[in-house]
């Protein structure tokens, strides 16, 4: 059973950034990372901006492993046993631990009865499959007026893609902008070829062949070639909860750090340089 002096469960930029920090006061504290993606940390900014310019991939990663950090990948802790400092993953290896973090993040929320194939954007396969999809024409519904979903509809048109935005605000960034920078963004959109369906929530997502029909509440229909992409708002986080821990997890209790929120706080956080319509 491998130990260590500590022990972060989570694969994403906190992950890293904590691997990091404990690098730079402990120089020999030996570090273990468990992670649910099969890929190192990565700076997650880039899937929606960079990677769309003509950035390499290897431009991503963020070096996690030349920290001497002992990477677990493509694993999900499944249990904690506070009492014993030991965690273990979904493969039934189990780790010891001097202190542990919990840095795991948040997902986005899933849309209730979509059909198979619709991709909730958050990580860098999810990346790799709207890039492979987004070919000159193709017609991608994207669900969210953020960030996120104004983001990579930019990057989908920018690359040849007839893109529809649908979501329930009256503007893109309706919740981030002043009203008037929202609704000038929204006719810059608009300008540009991008069709944006404000007032309107998705009431279903159905396979019509290869194709995807996107229907809201109000019952306009879309259809769209796969896959249809779609970019929540919602970000659940789940860094306060391993199911099947022994005992009672508390922040600071029994070597255990937690960190509930930052995760998903630090990446949703956008460079200042985004994508150009």
């Amino acid at each position: 059973m491998p130990d260590y002096r500590y022990l972060v469960v989570g694969g994403g930029m906190t992950a890293d950034a904590a691997c990091k920090g404990i690098r730079s006061i402990d120089p020999d504290g030996s570090i273990g990372l468990v992670g649910d993606e099969p890929d190192p940390p990565y700076a997650r900014p880039p899937l929606t901006k960079g990677l769309w310019l003509g950035k390499e991939e290897s431009s991503i990663w963020r070096g996690t492993a030349d920290e001497g950090v002992d990477l677990r990948l493509g694993r999900t802790v499944v249990g904690l046993d506070l009492g014993e400092r030991t965690a273990t993953d979904d493969r039934g290896d189990t780790y010891g631990y001097e202190r542990l973090l919990l840095a795991t993040g948040g997902r986005p929320r899933q849309m209730p009865g979509a059909a198979d194939g619709v991709i909730s954007f958050r990580t860098l396969a999810d990346y790799r499959a709207v890039r492979a999809a987004a070919t000159e024409g193709a017609r991608v519904v994207v669900v969210g007026g953020g960030f996120i979903g104004s983001e990579i509809a930019a990057a989908l048109a920018t690359n040849g893609c007839a893109v529809t935005m649908v979501f329930p605000e009256k503007a893109i960034g309706a919740r981030l902008f002043p009203q008037d920078l929202a609704l000038s963004v929204t006719n810059a959109y608009r300008d540009r070829g991008v069709e944006v369906a404000t007032g309107a929530r998705v009431a279903s997502v159905e396979r019509v062949g290869p194709d995807f029909r996107v229907t809201t509440e109000a019952g306009t229909s879309e259809e769209r070639f796969a896959p249809t992409a779609t970019y929540r708002r919602e970000i659940e986080a789940f860094a306060n909860e391993v199911r099947g821990a022994r005992g009672t997890l508390a922040s600071g209790e029994d070597g255990v750090r937690v960190i509930e929120l930052a995760s998903a706080a630090i990446e949703s956080i956008q460079s200042r340089r985004s994508v150009k319509l």
